[in-house]
């Protein structure tokens, strides 16, 4: 099946689902149409990882020339094969690193060199191969990561950041020979530093690295990613108590549910009008995946269903014409919690220092017990720039 297919089924299932949840289904058949919901989560994990795949391949194709004929009147393209011997000695050298910690001489040369062609980053000991996967691997476990402000940071020094607000000013009638009043913009500014973090040790025996029969390396590379990118995801939508603070607190209070435990046509509405237009053009609806499920039940006042799932593969589930992102750490629909989350999610500008991940070896911590461990760390800060005029609000169920 390819990834179009798979799309087109995601979106069947999601549509399907939604047509009998909202044709007051009784005991059997809302358990059926749950199955299916959960079959939209197990297809949009795999559509993920196809399009991971399917973009690091297109990166290569890119980095190569037109291939060129021969006299056999066949076609050759030495380039493609050139960075597929790369790859492979990209790939060797950190099975080597993983392994034994030590990499050959000939194989570092060759890392520094395809590495300078592709980044700016200098003395790093991952090899370049590994980079791409860092990338795409927030689409698996983050996609609120895909829509707030991702800025790169040389260093880890506190940024400074300024907002002005003018937001209150505009034109005055004067009287005549009555000077203007002086009305300057409001200035505000903050300070974005970085935390300091790590995913913890993964420890691995010496014998499984010297004798292991399947990949480890990328089995290691797989378990750094996603803790970082869920850590990381986690964060930035509760806040981490220091340096990176939380989207969902952040937000401006929007409006409050008329019930405890469902979301009603008039919330959604309310909330969509309690933002304020000039943030409307880039704003999405942030929810986690029980909350797309209550609101697939849910219709305006002309009985037509709210959730828009997404007709074709090529776009997104809407609600009232803006795009849902799945954030699974938000709150599920209960009394008092924040279940949503509406407005400009690039006003989070989330400062990560280069090169963003980090991967140590701890050659000598464990080798008492003849193990050796592997870590990751970076280094990152987030906020919500805002003045007045709030760019994301929230719906607070009722108590």
């Amino acid at each position: 099946m390819t990834i179009r297919e798979m799309r087109d089924a995601r979106n069947k299932l999601l549509t399907e689902a939604q047509q009998i949840l909202l044709a007051s289904p009784d005991a059997e058949k809302r358990a059926f149409a749950q199955k299916m919901l959960a079959e939209v989560d197990l297809l949009e994990a795999d559509i993920t990882s196809l399009e991971k795949i399917e973009k690091s391949q297109a990166e290569e194709r890119a980095h190569n020339t037109p291939p060129r004929g021969n006299p056999d009147g066949g076609l050759k393209d030495p380039s493609k094969e050139e960075a597929e011997a790369e790859k492979a000695r990209s790939k060797k050298a950190f099975e080597q690193y993983i392994r034994t910690g030590q990499v050959d001489p000939e194989l570092r040369s060759a890392l520094r060199e395809h590495r300078d062609v592709t980044t700016s980053v200098a003395g790093n000991l991952i090899p370049q191969a590994f980079l791409p996967i860092l990338t795409e691997a927030m689409k698996d476990y983050g996609n609120i990561l895909n829509v707030v402000n991702n800025v790169p940071a040389d260093n880890g020094a506190p940024t400074k950041y300024a907002v002005v607000d003018d937001t209150a000013n505009g034109l005055v009638v004067l009287g005549e020979d009555t000077a203007a009043a002086e009305t300057d913009p409001s200035f505000s500014g903050g300070i974005i530093s970085s935390d300091f973090m790590s995913t913890g040790v993964i420890k691995v025996s010496i014998a499984t690295l010297q004798d292991s029969a399947f990949d480890m390396d990328s089995f290691l590379k797989q378990s750094i990613l996603k803790r970082y990118f869920r850590g990381l995801s986690k964060m930035v939508t509760l806040g981490n108590t220091s340096n990176v603070a939380s989207i969902v607190a952040s937000a401006a209070a929007g409006v409050t549910s008329a019930a405890p435990t469902a979301i009603a046509w008039s919330d959604i509405a309310g909330l969509y009008a309690s933002l304020d237009p000039a943030y409307e053009s880039n704003a999405v609806w942030s929810m986690a995946t029980v909350t797309r499920g209550v609101l697939l039940t849910v219709t305006d006042s002309l009985g037509r269903p709210l959730y828009v799932p997404a007709p074709s593969a090529d776009v997104f589930d809407m609600i009232l014409g803006k795009r849902v992102v799945v954030n699974p750490f938000m709150a599920a629909v209960a009394a008092t919690n924040i279940t949503l989350l509406y407005g400009d999610h690039s006003q989070y500008v989330l400062r990560n220092v280069k090169p963003g991940i980090s991967i140590v070896r701890l050659n000598e911590r464990f080798m008492d017990s003849g193990d050796v461990g592997f870590i990751g760390f970076a280094r990152s800060g987030g906020a919500l720039l805002q003045g007045s005029v709030a760019p994301v609000v929230k719906l607070t169920q009722h108590a």
